[in-house]
């Protein structure tokens, strides 16, 4: 009996292994059957992105998808768009657009899906657009060497810029390639006195400059502001001595830069802005212009001239602000028209001049704007300038993220000025790059928002912190528009 028993208990264990055994397999075959398929990874689970930053999402194939064409999907190609070739750009914000900018960004987020063609295989990852900056300026391709094909991109320079030996301003040298001195070489800086000057400053800066590799654009000769005591005393004077001394003072600094300015603003912002589009515009100038009230409008082509006998091989400008306005933009034209014809048909040409060449050579657009001016009204004067035969500089170029209204009345910035600011710069450029064969530079005024002389506007392409803005993103899309 003892015998049979162990038996029935040994048949009992082998059909226990038996079953237990078979119930192994098949959990094994069943698990090998629901397993996730995974031929197509993404390198990332998640990312950020500034609004305009652009990035392509790397992948690895398993051998199963390697001959697989892959198919990308957003979930929301407003806030996020995704090319055929994976790569995703911020586009917009979902919320928080009327907070403070320098609170908390505005957001938004959108799944990026990419698929085996035939459906098989698929992964995904969340990318999230925002307001804030992150990437910092020293990171990033040169401005300068993505524009070079179509103009020359400048900014300013202060003393505190420079060394002994060159530029000492390391986002300078990466980004730009033409340098003005934001006030060194305005005239109460030059000249303390009638027939002094102080040079020590700005030899400095422009010898810098170029040991860095930088064109220097001097800033400005004749103004109606940041005038020596001298020249304020100007406007009393009769106009032969006013003459002689205007005439002295550009000779005077001119030649004393020779060779070593690229270009100079001979004459700076001397229409205001009530000028009326039908008058003369030998009436129409600031009299508070010390030159004008003494000389007359006769002080434009005298100054002119001088400048252009001094260094004939300078480039000569006139540089104003506001010059969307086309009454202002009128008397600007009509101006340069009299001046070059007077040029033109005259006798006073430096020896071995080209015939044609011009007196006024370039109209320097300020372009200190704000979110409510349009691309349009800057394209109308554009192609009114066109017709004179001269190039045309973007000069002193910022943009607040706000409107005028609200600058003035001092509203804190919001995360929907910031985008609405990115608008308008990416807008402006790909205008530019429009009239690329006419546009001879743009020059930002400021480098980083807490340097701008309007900074509570936050104006530039990159945050106090020194980081890009999604202004500096839409700037570098413009070149898309080519």
């Amino acid at each position: 009996m003892l015998k049979n028993l162990t038996k029935k208990i040994v048949f009992l264990m082998l059909i226990a292994a038996f079953v237990f055994a078979i119930t192994t397999c098949a959990s094994q075959s069943s698990s090998a059957g629901t397993a996730p398929q995974t031929g197509v990874i993404l390198e990332k689970r998640v990312l950020t992105l500034t609004l305009g930053a652009s990035e392509k999402l790397n992948y690895t194939l398993t051998p199963e998808a390697s001959n697989q064409r892959l198919v990308w999907a957003s979930s929301d190609s407003r806030i996020v768009s995704v090319s055929n070739d994976g790569t995703v750009t911020a586009n917009n914000y979902a919320t928080g657009g009327n907070a403070r900018a320098n609170s908390s960004p505005a957001t938004g987020t959108a799944v990026i899906t990419v698929k085996t063609a035939d459906g098989q295989f698929e992964d995904a990852i969340t990318v999230t657009a925002t307001t804030q900056a992150f990437v910092d300026i020293m990171a990033l391709p040169p401005i300068k060497d993505q524009f070079s094909p179509y103009f020359m991109i400048g900014n300013i320079f202060n003393p505190g810029d420079v060394g002994s030996s060159g530029v000492t301003n390391q986002r300078l040298i990466r980004h730009y390639n033409i340098l003005t001195p934001e006030n060194a070489m305005k005239p109460d800086t030059l000249s303390p006195g009638r027939g002094t000057y102080n040079f020590a400053t700005s030899n400095r800066m422009v010898n810098a400059a170029i040991a860095s590799g930088f064109k220097v654009h001097g800033h400005t000769l004749l103004w109606h502001q940041q005038n020596a005591g001298w020249m304020t005393s100007m406007a009393r004077a009769n106009k032969e001595t006013a003459l002689a001394a205007m005439k002295r003072y550009i000779t005077d600094v001119v030649t004393h830069f020779k060779g070593r300015v690229y270009s100079w603003d001979v004459l700076n912002e001397v229409f205001p802005d009530s000028v009326g589009q039908y008058n003369d515009w030998q009436d129409e100038m600031r009299p508070e212009n010390p030159w004008y009230a003494s000389i007359g409008s006769d002080f434009v082509y005298e100054g002119f001239l001088a400048a252009r006998l001094a260094d004939p091989d300078a480039i000569l400008f006139y540089n104003d602000f506001n010059t969307d306005s086309y009454p202002k933009a009128t008397m600007i034209h009509n101006m340069v028209r009299d001046v070059n014809q007077r040029y033109l048909t005259s006798g006073d040409k430096p020896a071995g001049e080209a015939r044609d060449r011009l007196l006024i050579e370039v109209i320097g657009m300020q372009e200190h704007h704000n979110i409510d001016i349009s691309m349009s009204s800057i394209s109308r004067t554009i192609n009114q300038f066109r017709p004179l035969g001269v190039k045309i500089a973007v000069t002193e170029l910022d943009v607040l993220a706000q409107s005028w209204g609200e600058y003035s009345a001092r509203t804190p910035v919001t995360n929907e000025g910031i985008y609405n600011q990115s608008l308008a710069y990416g807008e402006y450029f790909e205008l530019y790059l429009e009239n690329a064969d006419i546009i001879e530079r743009v020059s930002i005024w400021g480098v980083t928002d807490n340097q701008s002389w309007r900074s509570f506007g936050l104006p530039l392409l990159f945050s106090s912190q020194g980081k890009a803005k999604p202004a500096y993103y839409m700037v570098i899309q413009a070149l898309g528009s080519i």
